[in-house]
């Protein structure tokens, strides 16, 4: 079921797409205080291991010192090298492969070679910055900033669903992919919110737009949530659906057939299944470049043993090769998207199928012209429906 009763007015304009200030207007009233997925916890579980990423433009490490999970930048407070180069890794020491500073888990140096160099050393002045970080479920999430909500407080409703979706005894991560997009971050975000491109780029992967009978939408003020039934349009599709609920139920699974898709303002979402879990994060780079970054968490078997294990990490990970197949799909259609933002001299328009992308943009128009209440918007209908989170089936009004 749709909300809206009309086709809807994009809240934003082209330029928004391009425009070198409006994307450093972005960074600070969107992005300053919001969280960003950084790798999972059951990657660095031992002491010494770390993973590093490129948030924002800000190099961060997040490292285990002792049983302890601490995020700090990734620059050496001495003469700024990088204290890591691999994406992930393990160290008996956090230590500057340039001159031999090692740092502790407060980001205050522990060592300096030949200290005599530097009398009167400030401690506290020369440290790694510290950053906020938060786990949900085996997801490890950082913000930039101290200021703002808690990880809990910015998920909203979906935080116990998504604690549940992102760790055992359910769900353990399956694989990671990072992909590269030619185009401004709003792109890939406003292309996850709508079917309506499903025949013309995923004819070979979702195959059909379950249109508005197949489909329902809800809106909450942390986001948008997207629930479905399963289609299976094609043979194989049907078949796999067979194999599927085969294979489910012998890892003692109930198979419900159902899909759901959920947005975080601004850039993050997650889909679910009876088989899977994919969090899916687009990290902007410059106004015409951005960074998916995906986790896929497969289903875990409910019945004990080594066979089942094996089977059910064998599905996660062909399920896994599905769901980025499904992100690989939309590259090719971004740079045109992109092209056509600088050619296009005003707005075009959103039918009503594509709600949750006027949702999406009017709270990047709001954030961005600091107003708080959704009393401005164009289409107050889409604000405050029923929750976005989907505890039940029975509470999902969708069967």
């Amino acid at each position: 079921m749709y909300h809206s009763e009309t086709s809807l007015k994009p809240r934003l304009q082209p330029k928004d797409y391009h425009s070198a200030e409006v994307f450093a207007d972005e960074r600070r009233a969107i992005f300053a205080e919001s969280w960003h997925p950084i790798g999972v916890a059951s990657a660095i579980r031992n002491s010494g291991d770390y993973l590093s990423a490129d948030v924002m433009g800000v190099p961060i490490l997040v490292r285990n010192f002792d049983g302890e999970l601490i995020a700090l930048r990734n620059v050496c407070a001495h003469r700024q090298c990088s204290l890591v180069s691999k994406a992930a890794g393990k160290s008996e020491k956090l230590k500057c492969p340039y001159h031999g500073w090692e740092y502790g888990a407060d980001g205050r140096t522990r060592k300096i070679p030949a200290a005599t160099n530097f009398p009167q050393f400030d401690r506290d002045e020369y440290r790694l910055d510290r950053f906020p970080l938060e786990q949900c479920g085996d997801m490890l999430f950082v913000k930039l900033s101290a200021e703002g909500p808690t990880l809990q407080e910015w998920l909203g409703e979906y935080y116990d669903s998504f604690r549940g979706w992102f760790s055992e005894p359910d769900f353990r991560i399956a694989a990671s992919r990072r992909i590269s997009y030619p185009a401004n971050w709003k792109i890939p975000v406003e292309a996850s919110l709508e079917s309506y491109h499903i025949p013309e780029v995923h004819p070979m992967t979702f195959g059909e737009d379950p249109g508005e009978p197949g489909s329902d939408h809800f809106f909450t003020d942390h986001g948008s949530s997207f629930h479905a039934t399963l289609a299976a349009p094609r043979f194989i599709d049907r078949a796999l659906r067979v194999w599927e609920r085969l294979l489910l139920g012998f890892l003692g699974i109930e198979s419900q057939g159902h899909y759901r898709h959920y947005h975080v303002y601004p850039n993050l979402f997650v889909s679910y299944t009876d088989s899977l879990s994919l969090v899916h994060f687009v990290m902007p780079v410059s106004p015409t470049e951005s960074v998916g970054c995906a986790w896929h968490f497969g289903r875990a078997p409910a019945k004990r043993g080594w066979i089942r294990k094996k089977i059910a990490g064998a599905w996660g990970k062909f399920t896994g090769g599905l769901s980025f197949q499904v992100l690989n799909e939309d590259l090719h259609i971004y740079p045109k998207i992109q092209s056509g933002t600088v050619a296009a001299t005003k707005p075009g328009l959103f039918g009503r199928c594509e709600e949750r992308l006027y949702s999406f943009q009017d709270f990047v128009y709001r954030k961005m012209n600091n107003v708080d209440s959704v009393t401005e918007s164009a289409a107050p209908e889409l604000q405050d429906q029923q929750p976005a989170s989907c505890p039940s089936d029975s509470e999902c009004g969708d069967d």
